[in-house]
């Protein structure tokens, strides 16, 4: 884990781009630190939380590969599992970031779209084409399905794989609008 300082940022359409679920722009405190994994969740220790029998699924890596990739083919219920497994084992009130939160720790400091700029960049992060949904490997990114964790740069905050690799679930419900939603990250 690594500790994320509390803060505040802007959230949401930085860029104009029509975005309706993410907009209006909003200010949003976060107000204590975060303790926040630094790397995904990957296949071994998602396999141990299963073998330990906190979680019940053992999802199919797709062949893409096990070991430090991240886990994929998990629902919103079986992260709830495994980070139940995670706070069980080390005493810590572990839970899923909230969007907010998530946001706040991806950007890390920066007002742009991604924590390096607002352009997708193969030498920052694994994201497929461009115009979505398929595997390309490119410069530093050389896997056409996931990357293992940490193989991009850490954002300022040390977080890996913030942006690309995979889907992350977050605590809270979709809002197709940040219209009077609360402004403390909850």
């Amino acid at each position: 884990m690594v500790v994320v300082p509390a803060g505040s940022f802007r959230m949401g359409d930085l860029l104009d781009e029509k975005e309706q679920d993410e907009n209006p722009v909003r200010r949003v405190a976060i107000a204590s630190a975060l303790a926040i994994a630094q790397f995904e969740v990957t296949f071994d220790q998602w396999d141990a939380c299963h073998r330990e029998g906190g979680c019940v699924l053992r999802p199919d890596d797709d062949g893409w590969g096990r070991a430090d990739r991240p886990v994929i083919h998990v629902s919103w219920q079986d992260a709830k599992q495994y980070v139940a497994w995670l706070a069980a084992g080390t005493g810590k009130p572990y839970r899923l970031l909230t969007e907010a939160e998530w946001e706040y720790a991806a950007r890390a400091g920066t007002e742009t779209k991604y924590w390096w700029g607002n352009e997708a960049d193969r030498d920052h992060a694994n994201f497929g084409q461009n115009d979505c949904c398929r595997g390309h490997a490119e410069g530093r990114d050389r896997w056409v399905n996931t990357a293992p964790v940490g193989s991009f740069p850490a954002n300022p905050f040390l977080l890996h794989d913030m942006n690309g690799n995979v889907l992350e679930w977050v605590e809270d419900c979709y809002a197709d609008s940040y219209q009077g939603l609360p402004g403390d990250g909850s």
